[in-house]
């Protein structure tokens, strides 16, 4: 405000026209999409991935702190000792060797040079190559056999047994397991199925085949991710022969209880088959799994085995299946087998006098058989089965000692599941009955495929469905 003398009067200064000049603003920002985020698609449900090993970091971690202790020995000129555990076992055990866990058949042993013998120099030398073949595997990222080991260094080795036992012994001695050191053994395992593994390479492996006998097991630390496809159940069989006739009748593909996956160990299976079930088993917990084993002390050693590992390799993990089931062959089976086996004598029973049941039926009725189902009363079917001879046996005395030695094992546990239960019973019955049988037992001339709808199905009832 102001003073007018011309107007005699304040006035107010005239409004500045204010020019505003507007910030012009940036455009807002376009997201840009990483190509991650382009490419990254949900995986359907049937397509797993394998989690990677994460213990190769350790591994490399202890080799490479075992060697550092070799090179500071060395550097003060003093012997070189490397701690060394062995089972009981061990072609090249140390008869110096301590005990220090009598419960795991391991000694504490140790390898030094130079040697006190021509025998331990050699065992340094076999040990110390083993370790940098190892520590070159872990570097580069690769897997190597044990059987490579041997042919690389057979004068060194002398024998395939050799490598098998330093390679062990050298893992649990670093408190790791074997794959993780990127050592692995020759593929044993076979697998056929509706199933596609995808290999860390890119290659993929599909299971169904054209190939009658199945494929390979490659080493679980190799595969990525698998395509479980529309399986349903999983089959471990213990004999390859079982294995290849339901592969080449594609039982996998045509069974009434759906598709599903074979798998063979060829008898006791090694820790490749193990580790790869188990990781199926991680992957897929809800999907059922059965085990067909013959009716025998070392078919249930067999399932054992699969169901709680093996005592000289218990330190490895993920090599436990403990919720594989027992699918057969049972007791029951063989009694079922022995009482419903076609009369060949029949055509003579009116000239002959009437037999009564031999000991071992009437044994084993009495364990199965309930009060109101007496043999007397119970008719003689007609199954068209191989003949009883064909698939039983008495227990060899072999048969017998194995059946006690599995006894007391179960008898040790602080507190055996209900599995261990159940093999304890099924071992019983079969020292009771002196019987033992192939899987064969059950089988309609060599088509088993029948029995299994049956079992399956049945079995199937009480499992909880896959996802």
């Amino acid at each position: 405000m102001y003073f007018c003398p011309i107007r005699n009067r304040f006035l107010h200064p005239a409004s500045q026209p204010t020019t505003s000049i507007a910030r012009e603003q940036p455009p807002p920002p376009v997201r840009q999409l990483s190509s991650a985020t382009v490419v990254r698609r949900r995986e359907p449900r049937n397509i797993v991935t394998i989690p990677q090993n994460q213990s190769a970091n350790e591994a490399l971690k202890r080799i490479e702190a075992l060697l550092e202790t070799i090179v500071d020995a060395i550097s003060v000129g003093g012997p070189i000792v490397i701690p060394y555990r062995r089972s009981t076992n061990a072609q090249t055990l140390n008869q110096d060797a301590s005990v220090e866990n009598s419960r795991d058949g391991r000694y504490m042993d140790s390898v030094r040079f130079p040697g006190r013998n021509p025998q331990e120099l050699r065992r340094f030398e076999a040990l110390f190559r083993i370790i940098e073949i190892s520590h070159e595997a872990l570097l580069s990222g690769t897997l190597i056999t044990k059987r490579n080991i041997y042919y690389q260094n057979m004068e060194l080795f002398k024998s395939q047994s050799v490598v098998d036992e330093m390679v062990d012994n050298l893992a649990f001695t670093l408190g790791l397991g074997r794959s993780d050191l990127n050592i692995v053994a020759t593929a044993k395992g076979l697998i056929a199925g509706q199933m596609k593994l995808i290999m860390r390479g890119g290659t993929i492996i599909n299971c169904t085949g054209s190939s009658d006998s199945g494929v390979l097991l490659p080493s679980i630390n190799a595969v990525e991710k698998v395509n479980f496809q529309s399986v349903k159940w999983l089959l471990v069989i213990e004999k390859d022969a079982t294995f290849r006739t339901l592969s080449a009748s594609r039982y996998y593909d045509v069974s009434r209880a759906g598709k599903g996956i074979l798998v063979t160990g060829k008898g006791y299976p090694d820790l490749a088959t193990r580790k790869f079930l188990a990781a199926i088993h991680a992957a897929r917990p809800r999907l059922p799994m059965w085990a067909l084993v013959d009716f025998d002390p070392h078919g249930i050693s067999i399932l054992r085995t699969y169901q709680y590992g093996s005592q000289r390799l218990n330190h490895e993990e993920n090599t436990k299946l403990p919720r594989l089931r027992w699918l057969g062959i049972r007791s029951a089976d063989v009694i079922l087998q022995t009482i419903s086996t076609p009369d060949r004598s029949a055509n003579n029973q009116q000239s002959q006098p009437s037999q009564d049941l031999s000991s071992q039926e009437s044994i084993a009725l009495s364990v199965n058989v309930s009060q109101d189902e007496r043999p007397a009363k119970r008719p003689r079917t007609r199954r068209m089965r191989s003949h009883q001879s064909d698939c039983t046996a008495p227990l060899t005395e072999a048969d017998r000692e194995k059946a006690i030695s599995l006894l007391q094992d179960i008898c040790t546990t602080a507190r055996p599941d209900n599995m261990a239960k159940e093999h304890k019973l099924e071992l019983q019955k079969m020292l009771m009955l002196n019987v033992k049988a192939e899987i064969q037992a059950v089988d309609d001339f060599g088509d088993i495929t029948n029995w299994l709808d049956e079992r399956v199905l049945s079995q199937s009832r009480h499992q909880i469905p896959p996802d």
